[in-house]
């Protein structure tokens, strides 16, 4: 017996590939032969119910070229000789991966604790920085600081195309108790710093996530005038009401020029993204077309009267900018309206759907019940130019990004480039002040997978 929901959700989730293999297990798991027959079992209804859910809803009919029939029947004899959940589960979602598609992932049964490794990173073109250090972690007490390059962790040496990958590897799919982080030296040389994790309960971590994203709903917007003629304002999130974008556009009006920054804005409801290109245009404006496995339709953006911008215009991206975000920018740069400066996108502008599914085991009213889940690709953009940005993202008109030194000392250059481009010339420390220039923390990298694009 067997039943799924449906949630529409969009993952921001840049693409990497990597082989998940059924190998020795991070944490120990011991499987008596009756369990490991209920194991077997259980694995082999969720491959089924997996493969169901992408046969009906993956966007390509084609399954990008895979025989998924065969991929999956290797899957199936592979679980047969399986003997832990961990193992089996590996090979679930090693096959849904064959995909290549970042946005169609397995999620299997919930863990009662979710892991914490003490820090956040965040690519600044292909070097990845240590962005936040959680304080009294045991990556603290081993000497972990904001600013340090990471070369590699584990056995996986990091790179921005699999960096999703990780994190749905570690986070997900495979918790471990310790990690082996490889620093890169300033001399060059490599040095391993090998880091205990904690954990925390999923429903603590849920409450707290929840508060972060009302408080982000609540107050998305923050503009500051540079100058007479320079105003910056700084948009959080898309996962906002209308009001609030009418707000911001107000105070941005005030002013002759506009850096709006969409740095770490993952993005939100295709609605409010698309109201907020209808202010800086006094046309009907194609943002692009979206296509399913069963119809394509074009999305427009209609000019807004109220609060229009007719200024000059720059938009400030980096690596944690995905969806609405990317979009907007892109938007911007093929209608010649204004320019992007600062890090590469996501490249994460799929629609996918959360299928939630219930596996039963037992007499009714006394069975067990393990829930588990796949993500699933439904739906592509692709824009007014004939081209998509999954996996490739914006690439600003101006590539700037922060330097080591500036990562340390919280800097942003940036912001400082955006206004000196203006005529504002500010320091990238003083920049700073303006408190527009947010890393990530270990826990909003978690949040971003709960944003929500849909046609609210």
């Amino acid at each position: 017996m067997s039943s799924f929901r449906i949630v529409v959700v969009l993952c921001f989730l840049t693409f990497g590939s990597v082989l998940i293999q059924a190998q020795s297990l991070s944490i120990s798991e011991q499987a008596s032969p009756a369990s490991i027959r209920l194991n077997r079992s259980r694995g082999l209804f969720m491959l089924s119910e997996v493969k169901k859910v992408i046969k009906q809803y993956y966007f390509d009919k084609n399954f990008r070229g895979i025989d998924i029939d065969a991929r999956f029947k290797v899957a199936e004899e592979k679980i047969k000789q399986m003997d832990t959940n961990s193992e089996i589960f590996r090979v679930i979602a090693a096959v849904v991966l064959e995909l290549e598609d970042s946005h169609t992932y397995f999620l299997p049964p919930g863990r009662a604790n979710r892991v914490y490794y003490g820090f956040a990173t965040q690519f600044v073109g292909q070097t990845c920085y240590i962005v936040d250090v959680l304080k009294g972690s045991d990556a603290e007490k081993k000497g972990l600081k904001v600013g340090d390059i990471v070369v590699g962790i584990d056995d996986f040496n990091v790179s921005r195309d699999k960096n999703w990958m990780m994190n749905y590897v570690y986070r997900t799919l495979d918790p471990r108790e310790q990690v082996a982080i490889h620093l890169l030296q300033n001399d060059g040389s490599e040095k391993t710093v090998v880091i205990e994790a904690s954990f925390k309960s999923t429903e603590e971590r849920r409450k707290e996530a929840e508060k972060r994203r009302k408080a982000k709903r609540e107050d998305p917007y923050k503009c500051v005038r540079i100058n007479a003629e320079v105003m910056a304002c700084r948009l959080e999130t898309f996962v906002v009401e209308r009001r609030f974008i009418d707000r911001m556009m107000e105070e941005a009006t005030s002013a002759k020029k506009l850096i709006l920054d969409l740095r770490g804005n993952g993005g939100g409801y295709v609605k409010m993204h698309q109201h907020l290109v209808g202010h800086f245009f006094d046309r009907d404006v194609k943002v692009g077309t979206w296509v399913t496995r069963r119809k394509s339709s074009d999305r427009i953006a209609k000019p807004q009267k109220r609060n229009a911008f007719n200024g000059e215009l720059i938009v400030l991206t980096d690596s944690h900018s995905g969806s609405a975000s990317e979009v907007f920018s892109r938007v911007i740069q093929l209608e010649k309206r204004g320019k992007v400066v600062g890090d590469a996108t996501a490249g994460a502008v799929m629609t996918s759907i959360s299928a939630g599914m219930v596996n039963s085991r037992g007499v009714p009213g006394y069975e067990t019940l393990s829930f588990f889940g796949l993500s699933v690709t439904i739906g592509d953009l692709i824009m007014s130019d004939g081209n998509r940005l999954e996996k490739v993202g914006v690439i600003p008109d101006h590539l700037v990004g922060p330097n080591r030194a500036a990562v340390q000392g919280g800097h942003d250059p940036v912001l400082a480039f955006a206004a000196e481009l203006f005529g504002a010339k500010i320091t990238a420390e003083q920049a700073a002040t303006y408190k527009f220039l947010k890393r990530s923390t270990e826990d909003e990298e978690d949040d971003d997978k709960a944003d929500d694009d849909s046609d609210n």
